[in-house]
């Protein structure tokens, strides 16, 4: 089973312009779509894709909850939602102009002490084979330290955590000895306090240490350049991208730790996760929304083995 946690889960209002975007001015689109959004949602979305046991857990509050709720209902993906009173959930506008995507992402609820107890109550079930995901920002009145409390609470279970967060909260983590995380190059460089990497030669001694710093695998995306990983082994392999017309941008760092976990959970080779990380990711970019998987297979198909890094 792999259960993935969306702390502050949003409703995703995606809309494509019909001519690029003018400040202050009307801009009219041309297509949109409304979807339950967060990291931990979207990595269940393609477990279920590839027929790997999931449930979702996370908070919600107000209409956009109930609207996040019945959107999930209808994937029939289980969940396991913790019902706040009186706020709402986020909800995260995404504007298509042509090749770029500007997001405007919302602050979302605020949890308490009791809040976050009642979340980890509902993890200690799990165990030996398990996966946990705990993806995306931390909500208001949770310490940064929310995912590593997590790891730390839970570290005697044998459960198998894979972070996707940023700045302080992943760094907090990788202490706790996560079985994956999962940053951007963006979201590297949070962890580092460093302006920019400009090629992913540039990444290689930072995602090396961030092995160093606790981490048993480091899933580096690259966007279109694929991805590089590493582990607590000292190797490292690079995998690039496959060709395609890139339709969608978002969830597709998603889509790919969705991949790779599932890899992971059937028991294939680092390197074959892998592989199947990039088929799932790529396929998402080259899908209006999450990808299927009948397209995640046939692009796994043409994807030759990754290159170690010496």
């Amino acid at each position: 089973m792999i259960a993935t946690v969306t702390m502050n889960p949003a409703v995703d209002y995606t809309v494509l312009l019909e001519e690029p975007l003018v400040r202050n001015s009307v801009n009219r689109t041309s297509h949109e779509r409304i979807t339950a959004g967060g990291k931990g949602v979207n990595v269940s979305l393609i477990l279920q894709q590839l027929q790997i046991p999931t449930t979702v857990y996370g908070y919600l509050s107000g209409t956009t909850g109930t609207m996040i709720a019945e959107q999930l209902q209808r994937t029939q993906i289980p969940t396991d939602w913790i019902v706040l009173p009186n706020q709402m959930n986020r909800i995260n506008l995404k504007v298509k102009d042509h090749d770029t995507v500007t997001e405007l992402n919302g602050r979302g609820v605020a949890v308490s002490p009791a809040d976050a107890e009642l979340l980890l109550n509902k993890l200690r079930k799990y165990g030996d084979g398990d996966y946990i995901v705990l993806a995306g920002s931390v909500p208001a009145g949770a310490p940064a330290t929310f995912y590593a409390d997590i790891m730390h609470a839970l570290a005697d279970t044998g459960v198998r955590f894979a972070v996707d967060a940023e700045g302080e909260a992943l760094r907090a983590a990788l202490a706790e000895h996560p079985f994956v995380v999962k940053p951007n190059l963006r979201e590297l460089c949070s962890v580092f306090g460093i302006d920019e990497i400009v090629t992913w030669w540039d990444a290689l001694p930072y995602g090396r240490q961030m092995i160093e710093m606790g981490a048993q695998n480091v899933l580096l995306s690259l966007g279109a350049d694929g991805a590089l990983l590493f582990n607590d082994e000292n190797r490292v392999w690079h995998l690039s991208a496959p060709h395609g017309e890139v339709k969608n941008a978002v969830g597709s760092g998603d889509s790919m730790l969705g991949g790779f976990l599932a890899g992971c959970a059937a028991g294939r080779e680092l390197t074959e996760a892998l592989r199947m990380g990039i088929a799932a990711g790529s396929a998402t970019a080259f899908s209006e929304w999450i990808a299927t998987r009948s397209r995640m297979e046939n692009l796994l198909k043409g994807l030759p083995c990754p290159t170690e890094l010496l």
